[in-house]
Protein backbone atom coordinates (compact mmCIF):
# COMPACT_ATOMS: atom_id res chain seq x y z
CA UNK A 1 0.00 0.00 0.00
CA UNK A 2 1.14 3.31 -0.50
CA UNK A 3 2.18 5.52 2.04
CA UNK A 4 -0.01 8.58 1.37
CA UNK A 5 -1.78 7.75 -1.93
CA UNK A 6 -2.79 11.75 -1.70
CA UNK A 7 0.53 11.90 -4.00
CA UNK A 8 -1.25 9.53 -6.63
CA UNK A 9 -4.02 12.70 -7.05
CA UNK A 10 -3.50 15.80 -9.43
CA UNK A 11 -4.04 18.20 -6.26
CA UNK A 12 -2.59 16.03 -3.37
CA UNK A 13 -2.60 19.24 -0.68
CA UNK A 14 -5.86 20.81 0.90
CA UNK A 15 -8.72 21.60 -1.38
CA UNK A 16 -11.70 24.19 -0.30
CA UNK A 17 -14.54 22.29 -1.10
CA UNK A 18 -18.24 23.45 -0.80
CA UNK A 19 -19.61 24.33 2.66
CA UNK A 20 -21.94 21.28 3.07
CA UNK A 21 -25.17 22.30 4.37
CA UNK A 22 -26.50 20.27 7.55
CA UNK A 23 -29.10 17.58 6.93
CA UNK A 24 -32.94 18.56 9.00
CA UNK A 25 -32.04 15.98 11.68
CA UNK A 26 -28.88 17.01 12.13
CA UNK A 27 -29.82 20.51 12.93
CA UNK A 28 -32.89 19.32 15.19
CA UNK A 29 -31.03 17.61 16.72
CA UNK A 30 -28.30 20.29 17.72
CA UNK A 31 -31.07 22.48 19.35
CA UNK A 32 -33.05 19.36 20.94
CA UNK A 33 -36.93 19.84 18.48
CA UNK A 34 -38.38 17.29 16.94
CA UNK A 35 -37.12 16.90 13.22
CA UNK A 36 -40.26 18.22 11.64
CA UNK A 37 -40.15 22.11 13.68
CA UNK A 38 -36.97 22.43 11.25
CA UNK A 39 -37.86 24.85 8.67
CA UNK A 40 -35.03 26.25 6.12
CA UNK A 41 -34.94 29.33 5.03
CA UNK A 42 -31.17 29.33 4.30
CA UNK A 43 -31.61 27.31 0.57
CA UNK A 44 -33.78 29.29 -1.31
CA UNK A 45 -35.70 26.34 -2.32
CA UNK A 46 -39.38 27.17 -3.50
CA UNK A 47 -42.13 27.66 -1.08
CA UNK A 48 -45.58 26.24 -1.30
CA UNK A 49 -44.51 22.51 -1.89
CA UNK A 50 -44.44 21.14 -5.31
CA UNK A 51 -45.89 22.69 -8.61
CA UNK A 52 -49.35 20.58 -9.62
CA UNK A 53 -48.27 19.89 -13.00
CA UNK A 54 -44.70 18.25 -10.70
CA UNK A 55 -46.86 16.26 -8.16
CA UNK A 56 -48.91 15.47 -11.76
CA UNK A 57 -45.98 14.26 -13.52
CA UNK A 58 -44.61 12.06 -10.04
CA UNK A 59 -48.39 10.59 -10.00
CA UNK A 60 -48.20 9.60 -13.92
CA UNK A 61 -44.47 8.38 -14.17
CA UNK A 62 -43.86 4.68 -14.77
CA UNK A 63 -40.83 3.25 -12.42
CA UNK A 64 -40.81 0.73 -15.18
CA UNK A 65 -38.73 3.64 -17.09
CA UNK A 66 -35.74 3.26 -14.32
CA UNK A 67 -34.73 -0.26 -15.83
CA UNK A 68 -33.84 1.28 -19.46
CA UNK A 69 -31.68 4.24 -20.35
CA UNK A 70 -33.14 7.44 -21.39
CA UNK A 71 -32.71 9.21 -24.15
CA UNK A 72 -29.48 10.42 -24.63
CA UNK A 73 -30.17 13.50 -26.90
CA UNK A 74 -33.29 14.94 -24.03
CA UNK A 75 -34.75 15.29 -27.60
CA UNK A 76 -38.02 16.05 -25.29
CA UNK A 77 -36.48 18.09 -22.44
CA UNK A 78 -35.04 20.50 -24.72
CA UNK A 79 -37.93 21.33 -26.65
CA UNK A 80 -40.14 21.77 -23.93
CA UNK A 81 -37.07 23.93 -22.64
CA UNK A 82 -36.54 25.66 -26.00
CA UNK A 83 -40.19 26.84 -26.52
CA UNK A 84 -40.37 28.04 -22.84
CA UNK A 85 -37.37 30.31 -23.42
CA UNK A 86 -37.28 31.08 -27.17
CA UNK A 87 -34.58 29.14 -27.92
CA UNK A 88 -33.37 26.71 -30.47
CA UNK A 89 -33.24 22.93 -28.54
CA UNK A 90 -29.66 22.64 -29.73
CA UNK A 91 -28.39 25.54 -27.65
CA UNK A 92 -29.50 24.29 -23.90
CA UNK A 93 -26.85 22.11 -22.47
CA UNK A 94 -29.08 19.61 -19.63
CA UNK A 95 -26.96 18.35 -16.55
CA UNK A 96 -27.68 17.20 -12.78
CA UNK A 97 -28.15 20.40 -11.69
CA UNK A 98 -26.32 24.13 -11.82
CA UNK A 99 -23.31 22.38 -10.36
CA UNK A 100 -22.71 20.29 -12.51
CA UNK A 101 -23.01 23.05 -15.16
CA UNK A 102 -20.48 25.10 -13.26
CA UNK A 103 -17.94 21.84 -13.69
CA UNK A 104 -18.55 21.33 -17.27
CA UNK A 105 -18.41 25.14 -18.30
CA UNK A 106 -15.02 25.06 -15.46
CA UNK A 107 -13.73 22.25 -17.37
CA UNK A 108 -13.70 22.76 -20.35
CA UNK A 109 -12.81 26.48 -20.67
CA UNK A 110 -9.54 26.43 -17.85
CA UNK A 111 -7.17 24.42 -16.66
CA UNK A 112 -3.56 24.60 -14.25
CA UNK A 113 -2.41 28.08 -14.12
CA UNK A 114 -5.45 29.73 -15.87
CA UNK A 115 -7.32 32.44 -14.57
CA UNK A 116 -11.10 33.10 -13.37
CA UNK A 117 -12.36 36.22 -12.56
CA UNK A 118 -15.17 36.17 -10.38
CA UNK A 119 -17.64 38.81 -8.96
CA UNK A 120 -17.96 38.58 -5.36
CA UNK A 121 -19.34 37.90 -2.85
CA UNK A 122 -21.49 35.34 -4.96
CA UNK A 123 -22.16 31.29 -5.47
CA UNK A 124 -19.18 29.55 -3.84
CA UNK A 125 -19.11 27.15 -6.56
CA UNK A 126 -17.64 29.12 -8.84
CA UNK A 127 -14.11 29.50 -6.73
CA UNK A 128 -14.68 26.09 -5.48
CA UNK A 129 -14.45 24.36 -9.09
CA UNK A 130 -11.93 26.73 -10.20
CA UNK A 131 -9.48 25.22 -7.59
CA UNK A 132 -10.26 21.98 -8.14
CA UNK A 133 -9.24 22.64 -11.85
CA UNK A 134 -5.75 24.45 -10.63
CA UNK A 135 -6.67 27.88 -11.73
CA UNK A 136 -6.10 31.27 -9.89
CA UNK A 137 -9.33 32.85 -8.60
CA UNK A 138 -9.19 37.14 -9.15
CA UNK A 139 -11.97 38.32 -7.38
CA UNK A 140 -13.77 41.74 -7.87
CA UNK A 141 -14.98 42.37 -4.62
CA UNK A 142 -17.89 44.85 -3.57
CA UNK A 143 -17.23 47.97 -0.99
CA UNK A 144 -20.87 47.40 0.59
CA UNK A 145 -23.12 44.14 -0.55
CA UNK A 146 -25.43 46.50 -2.06
CA UNK A 147 -22.99 48.04 -4.35
CA UNK A 148 -22.26 46.29 -7.63
CA UNK A 149 -19.32 45.86 -9.00
CA UNK A 150 -18.65 48.27 -12.35
CA UNK A 151 -18.55 46.74 -15.72
CA UNK A 152 -15.34 48.15 -16.44
CA UNK A 153 -14.24 46.68 -13.10
CA UNK A 154 -14.90 43.08 -14.18
CA UNK A 155 -13.73 43.69 -17.96
CA UNK A 156 -10.56 45.38 -16.97
CA UNK A 157 -9.44 42.63 -13.99
CA UNK A 158 -10.07 40.04 -17.49
CA UNK A 159 -7.89 41.61 -19.26
CA UNK A 160 -5.15 42.51 -16.87
CA UNK A 161 -4.87 38.77 -15.47
CA UNK A 162 -5.26 37.30 -18.95
CA UNK A 163 -7.78 34.88 -17.42
CA UNK A 164 -9.79 32.77 -19.54
CA UNK A 165 -13.51 32.64 -17.70
CA UNK A 166 -15.27 34.82 -16.26
CA UNK A 167 -18.25 34.27 -13.88
CA UNK A 168 -21.36 36.75 -13.60
CA UNK A 169 -24.44 36.14 -10.95
CA UNK A 170 -27.44 38.26 -12.22
CA UNK A 171 -29.36 38.36 -10.31
CA UNK A 172 -26.42 37.84 -7.32
CA UNK A 173 -26.67 35.68 -4.79
CA UNK A 174 -26.41 36.64 -1.94
CA UNK A 175 -27.10 40.18 -2.66
CA UNK A 176 -30.27 39.87 -5.13
CA UNK A 177 -29.04 42.78 -7.25
CA UNK A 178 -28.42 42.00 -11.22
CA UNK A 179 -26.50 43.92 -14.43
CA UNK A 180 -28.85 45.40 -17.13
CA UNK A 181 -27.93 44.09 -20.48
CA UNK A 182 -25.89 46.78 -21.45
CA UNK A 183 -23.38 46.27 -18.49
CA UNK A 184 -23.24 42.74 -19.20
CA UNK A 185 -22.09 43.35 -22.94
CA UNK A 186 -20.02 45.84 -21.87
CA UNK A 187 -18.19 43.37 -19.93
CA UNK A 188 -18.20 40.35 -23.09
CA UNK A 189 -18.13 42.18 -26.03
CA UNK A 190 -14.79 42.00 -27.45
CA UNK A 191 -13.43 39.96 -24.61
CA UNK A 192 -11.14 36.47 -25.13
CA UNK A 193 -12.68 35.02 -22.49
CA UNK A 194 -16.04 33.34 -21.82
CA UNK A 195 -18.63 35.13 -19.71
CA UNK A 196 -20.64 32.72 -18.04
CA UNK A 197 -24.09 34.58 -16.65
CA UNK A 198 -25.98 32.63 -13.80
CA UNK A 199 -29.12 33.55 -13.51
CA UNK A 200 -30.91 30.93 -11.57
CA UNK A 201 -33.13 33.55 -10.52
CA UNK A 202 -34.26 35.40 -13.40
CA UNK A 203 -37.98 34.27 -12.99
CA UNK A 204 -38.11 35.81 -9.84
CA UNK A 205 -36.63 39.03 -10.90
CA UNK A 206 -39.01 39.18 -14.00
CA UNK A 207 -41.94 37.76 -11.61
CA UNK A 208 -40.37 41.54 -9.63
CA UNK A 209 -41.57 43.73 -12.69
CA UNK A 210 -37.74 43.64 -13.78
CA UNK A 211 -37.34 43.92 -16.94
CA UNK A 212 -34.23 43.70 -19.75
CA UNK A 213 -32.43 41.62 -17.40
CA UNK A 214 -32.14 37.92 -19.34
CA UNK A 215 -28.72 37.57 -21.16
CA UNK A 216 -29.99 34.86 -23.70
CA UNK A 217 -30.70 37.38 -26.44
CA UNK A 218 -26.78 39.03 -26.38
CA UNK A 219 -25.57 35.50 -27.34
CA UNK A 220 -26.73 36.62 -30.89
CA UNK A 221 -24.36 39.05 -31.01
CA UNK A 222 -21.71 37.65 -28.21
CA UNK A 223 -20.19 33.94 -29.12
CA UNK A 224 -18.10 34.05 -25.82
CA UNK A 225 -21.02 34.39 -23.53
CA UNK A 226 -23.01 31.75 -22.00
CA UNK A 227 -25.98 31.78 -19.37
CA UNK A 228 -26.84 29.41 -16.61
CA UNK A 229 -30.36 28.25 -15.78
CA UNK A 230 -31.79 25.81 -12.67
CA UNK A 231 -34.79 24.51 -12.52
CA UNK A 232 -34.33 23.77 -8.97
CA UNK A 233 -35.38 27.80 -7.62
CA UNK A 234 -38.04 28.86 -9.65
CA UNK A 235 -39.48 25.15 -10.66
CA UNK A 236 -39.45 23.61 -7.04
CA UNK A 237 -37.36 20.89 -8.27
CA UNK A 238 -33.79 21.14 -5.83
CA UNK A 239 -34.03 17.24 -4.83
CA UNK A 240 -34.81 16.39 -8.61
CA UNK A 241 -31.24 18.68 -9.44
CA UNK A 242 -31.58 19.41 -13.21
CA UNK A 243 -30.19 22.36 -15.11
CA UNK A 244 -29.24 23.58 -18.34
CA UNK A 245 -27.30 25.67 -19.73
CA UNK A 246 -27.66 28.20 -22.72
CA UNK A 247 -24.96 28.71 -25.60
CA UNK A 248 -24.11 30.18 -28.71
CA UNK A 249 -24.69 28.44 -31.49
CA UNK A 250 -21.38 28.48 -32.37
CA UNK A 251 -20.63 26.58 -29.37
CA UNK A 252 -23.75 24.03 -29.45
CA UNK A 253 -22.10 21.17 -31.16
CA UNK A 254 -18.70 21.32 -28.87
CA UNK A 255 -20.69 21.64 -25.66
CA UNK A 256 -23.50 18.70 -26.37
CA UNK A 257 -20.09 16.68 -27.33
CA UNK A 258 -18.51 17.74 -23.46
CA UNK A 259 -21.56 16.81 -21.34
CA UNK A 260 -22.11 13.92 -19.72
CA UNK A 261 -24.87 11.67 -21.87
CA UNK A 262 -27.17 10.73 -19.35
CA UNK A 263 -26.74 12.93 -15.79
CA UNK A 264 -30.70 13.68 -15.65
CA UNK A 265 -32.31 10.77 -15.00
CA UNK A 266 -35.58 9.42 -16.61
CA UNK A 267 -38.17 10.32 -13.44
CA UNK A 268 -36.16 13.88 -12.98
CA UNK A 269 -36.52 14.58 -16.98
CA UNK A 270 -40.37 13.81 -16.15
CA UNK A 271 -41.01 15.97 -13.53
CA UNK A 272 -39.26 18.87 -15.58
CA UNK A 273 -41.48 17.92 -18.19
CA UNK A 274 -44.47 18.49 -16.11
CA UNK A 275 -43.13 21.91 -14.02
CA UNK A 276 -42.70 23.38 -17.80
CA UNK A 277 -45.86 22.80 -18.68
CA UNK A 278 -47.56 23.87 -15.19
CA UNK A 279 -48.83 27.32 -16.40
CA UNK A 280 -49.17 28.12 -13.03
CA UNK A 281 -45.38 28.58 -12.37
CA UNK A 282 -45.73 31.94 -13.21
CA UNK A 283 -48.61 32.92 -10.09
CA UNK A 284 -45.88 31.01 -7.89
CA UNK A 285 -43.17 32.93 -8.90
CA UNK A 286 -45.67 36.26 -7.76
CA UNK A 287 -46.72 34.82 -5.15
CA UNK A 288 -43.22 34.02 -3.58
CA UNK A 289 -42.46 37.86 -4.69
CA UNK A 290 -45.12 39.56 -2.92
CA UNK A 291 -43.91 37.06 0.42
CA UNK A 292 -39.90 38.65 -0.25
CA UNK A 293 -41.60 42.07 -0.07
CA UNK A 294 -43.63 41.26 3.09
CA UNK A 295 -40.90 39.66 4.89
CA UNK A 296 -38.54 43.14 3.24
CA UNK A 297 -40.94 45.11 5.22
CA UNK A 298 -40.92 43.22 8.63
CA UNK A 299 -37.37 43.52 8.49
CA UNK A 300 -36.91 47.25 7.87
CA UNK A 301 -39.54 47.61 10.78
CA UNK A 302 -37.05 46.32 13.26
CA UNK A 303 -34.53 48.79 12.36
CA UNK A 304 -32.25 46.19 10.29
CA UNK A 305 -30.80 47.09 6.84
CA UNK A 306 -32.16 45.21 4.16
CA UNK A 307 -31.20 44.90 0.56
CA UNK A 308 -33.22 45.84 -2.24
CA UNK A 309 -33.48 41.91 -4.17
CA UNK A 310 -34.50 40.51 -7.15
CA UNK A 311 -34.28 37.00 -6.14
CA UNK A 312 -36.38 34.82 -3.41
CA UNK A 313 -34.88 36.06 -0.53
CA UNK A 314 -33.87 38.67 1.45
CA UNK A 315 -30.78 39.47 2.88
CA UNK A 316 -30.59 41.85 5.75
CA UNK A 317 -28.17 43.31 8.52
CA UNK A 318 -29.48 42.94 12.51
CA UNK A 319 -27.44 44.70 15.23
CA UNK A 320 -26.19 41.02 16.09
CA UNK A 321 -26.50 38.06 12.96
CA UNK A 322 -24.42 35.24 14.97
CA UNK A 323 -26.80 36.08 18.31
CA UNK A 324 -30.32 36.09 15.91
CA UNK A 325 -29.43 32.98 13.72
CA UNK A 326 -28.58 31.26 17.01
CA UNK A 327 -31.87 32.63 18.52
CA UNK A 328 -33.66 31.49 15.24
CA UNK A 329 -32.23 28.15 14.90
CA UNK A 330 -33.66 27.16 18.75
CA UNK A 331 -36.45 27.86 17.64
CA UNK A 332 -36.37 25.59 14.42
CA UNK A 333 -35.89 28.75 11.96
CA UNK A 334 -32.93 28.27 9.85
CA UNK A 335 -31.62 31.11 8.20
CA UNK A 336 -28.64 31.62 6.33
CA UNK A 337 -25.27 33.04 8.08
CA UNK A 338 -21.96 34.58 6.09
CA UNK A 339 -18.26 34.72 7.30
CA UNK A 340 -17.43 36.33 10.08
CA UNK A 341 -15.00 38.39 7.83
CA UNK A 342 -15.01 39.52 4.24
CA UNK A 343 -17.85 41.75 2.89
CA UNK A 344 -20.97 40.03 4.07
CA UNK A 345 -20.20 39.53 7.76
CA UNK A 346 -22.95 40.95 9.76
CA UNK A 347 -25.55 39.79 7.13
CA UNK A 348 -27.88 37.21 7.07
CA UNK A 349 -30.29 35.84 4.06
CA UNK A 350 -33.49 34.45 4.45
CA UNK A 351 -35.65 32.48 2.11
CA UNK A 352 -39.46 33.71 1.26
CA UNK A 353 -40.69 30.51 1.64
CA UNK A 354 -45.10 30.27 1.71
CA UNK A 355 -47.19 32.82 3.87
CA UNK A 356 -47.82 30.64 6.62
CA UNK A 357 -43.95 29.55 7.11
CA UNK A 358 -42.99 33.33 6.70
CA UNK A 359 -45.30 34.41 9.94
CA UNK A 360 -43.66 32.14 11.86
CA UNK A 361 -40.33 34.01 10.83
CA UNK A 362 -41.75 37.42 11.16
CA UNK A 363 -43.19 36.48 14.36
CA UNK A 364 -39.74 35.13 15.84
CA UNK A 365 -37.81 38.21 14.35
CA UNK A 366 -39.99 40.58 15.79
CA UNK A 367 -39.66 38.64 19.15
CA UNK A 368 -35.63 38.59 19.05
CA UNK A 369 -35.73 41.91 17.90
CA UNK A 370 -38.15 43.80 19.40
Amino acid sequence: MSADPHRLLRHPGPIDAYPLEPSNEGLAASVGLPVERIVRYDLNTLGGGPLPGVRGAWEEWDPAAAVEYGDLAYRRLREAIGATIGVAPHRIIPGAGADELIRLVTTSVIGPGDGVVIAAPTFPMFAVEAGLAGARVHAVTRDHPGTRQTPDAIRSRVEATGSRLAWICSPNNPTGDAHPLAELRHIADGLEAIVTVDQVYLEFAEASGASGLDAIGLQDELDNLLVLRSMAKAYGLAGARIGYLVVPDALAERFDALRLPLSVGAATEALALGALADASAADRHRAIVAERDRLAGALRSTGCEVLDGLGNFVTFRPPDAARLAAALLARGLVVREFPATGPMAGWLRATARAADENALLMAALAEELG
